[in-house]
């Protein structure tokens, strides 16, 4: 089984991880931009203290400074809530995508295990959606279960929401949440994840291109989304998750801005490819890096839909577009997948 280790680069992030998450206090976070079913658009052509704001650049736009409501969601993040919520547990780990990359075969997997308990859902879609700002954080601890224990073991409880490896925001927000958390990561070849992305999307209705001619309206679909962004945190973009097909797959950009925020231990690296091949041998493998004893599960089998292959001179096309990204990525990591 391969180790996927990260460059000596990456270590930088240690001495700077507290100063990062004095960035944002706890904040208070409708559905995901993704969970909402956005119907396609009919094309016209294809803890505490004083916080610090250090201005970053991304595609030209500054990043502003994010709203800090920590004080008034303190006594909730404590385990002090009120109203309707019942009291729940901080998830110990969040799966962060990737979207198509094996992330749902793999949580509910996960939830097969004694010590494994499941959210209300799946895909709890607190930092990536408008519930960062509307809920506090007594809401996303309802989703979860009370700490419950089975024979003086610790049972562990989490979520798997794709578009947190994507979203720019998110690492931010869940450092300063759940700073604790083990995160994990299935990245799946981009060219595959692509096009499999693409044809979940024609499926539910929210794709009327063909492949090819989504992937040239992409530039045009998603211009100016990832700037009003990060220019406005409170700005909802529908066209950025949906039809970012191949901005999803620059996983090296995605991961180092969770390092930025986590310590590179926190984060397990997969590739979707080896767990498909080997669904076993990888949940034992995440199983070791949740502290969680061994122990049976039944792998579910994938459900392959049958679709028109991919045309072998756009799949070249694209192995290009993302072979420099791909050599970036594998250095970082000091792992080649053979994307």
């Amino acid at each position: 089984m391969p180790t996927y280790r990260l460059s000596k680069t990456v270590s930088l992030v240690r001495g700077t991880k507290v100063f990062l998450r004095l960035e944002a206090g706890v904040t208070r976070g409708s559905t995901s931009d993704e969970a909402q079913g956005t119907r396609a658009k009919q094309p016209t052509a294809p803890k505490m203290g004083k916080t610090r704001q250090q201005p970053a650049q991304e595609g030209g736009i500054s990043r502003p400074k994010a709203p800090n409501p920590a004080r008034r969601s303190l006594k909730t993040s404590r385990g002090e809530v009120g109203g309707d919520l019942k009291p729940g547990v901080l998830p110990d780990f969040l799966i962060l995508g990737t979207e198509k990359g094996g992330t749902s075969t793999l949580y509910w997997t996960l939830c097969q295990h004694p010590l494994v308990e499941p959210a209300t859902k799946k895909e709890v879609h607190f930092f990536d959606s408008r519930r960062w700002f509307e809920k506090d954080v007594g809401w996303y601890r309802s989703q979860f279960p009370a700490p419950p224990s089975k024979a003086g073991r610790k049972v562990i409880s989490g979520e798997a929401s794709p578009y947190y490896l994507l979203h720019p925001h998110v690492p931010r927000r869940a450092s300063a949440t759940v700073p604790d958390a083990k995160l994990i990561a299935l990245l799946r070849n981009p060219v595959d994840r692509a096009y499999s992305a693409y044809r979940h999307k024609v499926r539910r209705g929210q794709e009327t291109l063909g492949f090819e001619d989504a992937l040239e309206a992409e530039e045009e679909r998603t211009a100016g989304e990832l700037g009003k962004m990060l220019a406005d945190e409170t700005y909802r973009s529908s066209d950025y998750p949906l039809y970012s097909y191949q901005a999803r797959g620059i996983y090296i950009d995605q991961l180092k801005r969770w390092h930025e925020h986590f310590d590179p231990d926190q984060l397990l690296v997969l590739k979707s490819e080896d767990y498909f091949a080997d669904p076993k041998g990888i949940t034992e493998r995440v199983h070791e890096f949740l502290g969680l004893p061994k122990s049976d599960v039944v792998i579910e089998k994938r459900k392959k839909r049958p679709y028109q292959p991919m045309d072998s001179t756009t799949r070249r096309r694209l192995e290009e577009y993302f072979e420099p990204h791909n050599l970036r990525l594998y250095d970082y990591l000091g792992v080649d997948f053979g994307w």
